[in-house]
């Protein structure tokens, strides 16, 4: 499993750099140990480090390999659209599509095509979706790392755009349920990269 030292993950640039307590914080943590897997930093607590602090943390190349980062994408995109009544087919294939990629089945040319069509569908979805699932739906896609979020903002890009619209007692609800999202997807690449 891949590793990562303290001083190679401040390289990375993570924001309690930014703060003389994020950097004690951190210090404190990081120095722990010699070297850091993505299930050490999963389980640290979440007492001390947030679901969202860990998955920025771990969600990369260089902890975690490409395929399980697209796969751990297309997990979150469907969970995303469970909350979404009767989700557009053409984002459930798009979910299918990136899964024939990693398996070498398609090409890059007939994920781009997937890749548009659901695009098209969370346009159109977004004017369909609840406030609520909208704003749950959108945690999939700002967590997903840069390699491997195009599942994940395919499924639940339009979700995103219209969580902007929802009323002060709507954005709260959908904060907590983000958080408690993002809980679940840390619980869920832990137990993937346990396997």
């Amino acid at each position: 499993m891949k590793s990562v030292t303290y001083e190679e993950f401040k390289g990375y640039g993570p924001c309690w750099l930014e703060t003389s307590e994020g950097r004690r914080k951190l210090e404190r943590i990081g120095r722990r140990r010699e070297g850091w897997t993505a299930v050490d930093i999963l389980d640290l607590p979440d007492s001390e480090v947030s679901a969202e602090d860990k998955l920025w943390a771990v969600l990369r190349p260089e902890l975690v390999e490409e395929v399980t980062l697209h796969e751990f994408a297309c997990r979150c995109a469907e969970e995303a659209l469970k909350l979404v009544k009767n989700p557009d087919p053409r984002s459930i294939a798009a979910i299918k599509a990136k899964r024939k990629w990693l398996k070498g089945e398609i090409s890059d040319e007939e994920l781009a095509v997937a890749w548009d069509a659901a695009n098209d569908a969370a346009s159109a979805a977004a004017w369909d979706a609840s406030d609520a699932a909208r704003a749950a739906a959108s945690v999939a896609a700002w967590d997903a790392s840069d390699a491997a979020s195009a599942a994940a903002w395919d499924a639940s890009a339009a979700a995103s755009v219209a969580a902007w619209d929802a009323s002060d007692a709507a954005s709260a609800a959908a904060w907590d349920a983000s958080d408690a999202a993002r809980a679940t997807q840390a619980a869920m690449l832990r137990q993937m990269l346990k396997e």
